[in-house]
């Protein structure tokens, strides 16, 4: 093989390479763009079982137990939510 032909066999397989890097930056990018989702996601299930444990402490004594099955609700959907995130991206 002479010259000539090594380097454009050479050239061609950077290109090859470039190609196969491309698709690799699409899919981070789509990793990433799903990640993120799944961040925000979280951070809803999250402020909801804030917002309920803030009623269950404002809540009266007498009252307390309705409240606490919407907050147990709420940190069950976070624990869900939570596992989906964390399993999607093991």
């Amino acid at each position: 093989m002479d010259r000539t032909v090594y380097i454009r066999k050479f050239d061609r397989k950077l290109r090859s390479w470039d190609k196969e890097i491309v698709k690799l930056e699409k899919k981070a990018d789509k990793i990433t763009h799903t990640l993120q989702q799944r961040i925000e996601e979280l951070k809803k299930h999250r402020d909801n079982a804030a917002s309920k444990t803030s009623d269950l402490l404002q809540s009266s004594e007498d009252a307390w137990l309705e409240v606490k099955s919407g907050t147990q609700q709420a940190m069950s959907d976070l624990k869900k939510a939570f596992r989906k995130a964390k399993t999607k991206f093991k």
